[in-house]
């Protein structure tokens, strides 16, 4: 899991700036001040892996996010020559704590970022304490491990290794005079962050369609960045089995089943139906009451064709993966907003690590209540608020075990108190 994200001369962020991570993070706060950039420190990773598995460039514009040049994302308060900074600190199971950090450069092409040095430590206990990899121009990296004290192995050794972003740490070694515990130290390596598995649903989601076309699921199966393929992956996937943990009531536990079960809590009933079909298109048929009936999704409110592709994406994540989700409040009630909320407190509480994006005060409350009904820790929850202040551009506000809330910045979701206050003097 990505405990803390480090960005520096990226975009709106000139000096380092730190964002504790949570198994769910709710990012809110001031427009323009950098929520979307900390996403985008995930999503430049996960649309760089899609295109080439193996690669040292990172592309500016793909799958997730579209940025433009180099010029276009570095600090313009920066010198042009001073690299852009991800570091992402994690906790493993197998390695412990630790981190990654990637420096970033203008590629010649000036629509993709070059990686001359990719720094990893671990506070792992295994024969070395500290890792470090320094790519080469040649797009190779060299190699260099520090004993541990009182360790007989030897200390001074280089090795030649190929970058895997796939994996985020070579994985392809030439074990040549290289004692066989390197071997060791591979596996876990792999397991740390997987960015190619972050499902994304970004807040420019499509609208409802008549008919959808059929095509080959991605090896990775997404709905797609505005959930353009929900409708084909649940076609394909629609027997697939969910968490036990994440299924409601006593019916299948197929995929097709609780994406409508899930619907039908949201809404307050729901019904959903993907009639087969040969042709080369498909129908999504949705119906908000106990009926026979079944209408397209023009035909039943945006706020159904919304939420579909988060909850579809929700119950196919997979313990490890990353969810992130842009305004889940879009065409929602109230109700129907608390109501995923507590969704997906549930997917985090599984093991996906969840960030969401959002401006709606029924989300955060939605939150302190997922935590009052022990659906989630206090503990697993970070709410970042981003303020302007160039001192401390981001606060995490603390949430109690009851879901209380005792530190509340000024324009943290208060404008509903000071209009009160204007309306009726208290």
């Amino acid at each position: 899991m990505i405990t803390q994200i480090e960005i520096e001369n990226f975009k709106c962020f000139k000096n380092r700036v730190s964002f504790p991570l949570g198994k769910l993070t709710l990012l809110t706060g001031i427009n323009g001040r950098g929520k979307s950039t900390l996403l985008q420190s995930l999503l430049l990773m996960r649309q760089s892996i899609e295109h080439d598995e193996s690669t040292s460039k990172i592309l500016l514009n793909g799958s997730c996010v579209n940025l433009n040049n180099f010029d276009d994302v570095r600090n313009k308060d920066t010198i042009k020559d001073k690299p852009i900074i991800f570091k992402y600190y994690y906790k493993s199971v197998n390695l412990g704590n630790g981190y990654f950090e990637y420096c970033f450069i203008e590629n010649d092409d000036e629509m993709t970022l070059y990686i001359p040095q990719l720094t990893f430590y671990s506070e792992a206990k295994f024969r070395f304490e500290k890792l470090i990899f320094n790519t080469l121009f040649d797009n190779k990296i060299v190699f260099r491990c520090e004993r541990q004290e009182n360790f007989l192995y030897r200390k001074d050794f280089n090795l030649t290794i190929f970058t895997n972003l796939l994996n985020l740490v070579p994985s392809k070694f030439n074990f040549t005079h290289i004692n066989e515990v390197l071997e060791t130290l591979v596996s876990p390596f792999e397991s740390v962050l997987n960015f190619n598995f972050i499902h994304y649903i970004s807040a420019d989601r499509i609208g409802p369609k008549d008919f959808y076309l059929k095509s080959t699921l991605d090896k990775f199966p997404n709905v797609g960045a505005r959930g353009e393929f929900t409708a084909n992956l649940l076609y394909k996937k629609q027997d697939d089995l969910v968490d036990d943990r994440l299924c409601l009531g006593e019916d299948a536990k197929t995929l097709i089943t609780q994406t409508e079960a899930w619907l039908s809590k949201i809404f307050g009933g729901a019904k959903l139906e993907i009639p087969s079909s040969k042709s080369s298109v498909l129908e999504l048929l949705f119906n908000t009451s106990a009926s026979k009936d079944r209408f397209k999704p023009a035909n039943v409110g945006f706020g159904f064709h919304s939420v579909l592709p988060i909850i579809v994406s929700g119950l196919i994540a997979k313990e490890g993966e990353i969810l992130i989700v842009e305004n889940p409040e879009i065409h929602l009630h109230p109700r129907a907003q608390s109501e995923l909320t507590k969704f997906l407190a549930k997917v985090s509480s599984c093991g996906v690590q969840v960030l969401v994006e959002s401006h709606s005060d029924h989300i955060l409350n939605g939150l302190r209540i997922a935590v009052l009904d022990k659906i989630i820790d206090s503990e697993d929850l970070s709410i970042l608020y981003f303020q302007n202040d160039l001192e401390s551009p981001v606060v995490q506000i603390p949430v109690q075990s009851d879901g209380g809330i005792e530190e509340w910045p000024d324009d943290f979701f208060d404008q509903t108190s000071k209009d009160f206050e204007r309306l009726f003097g208290i």
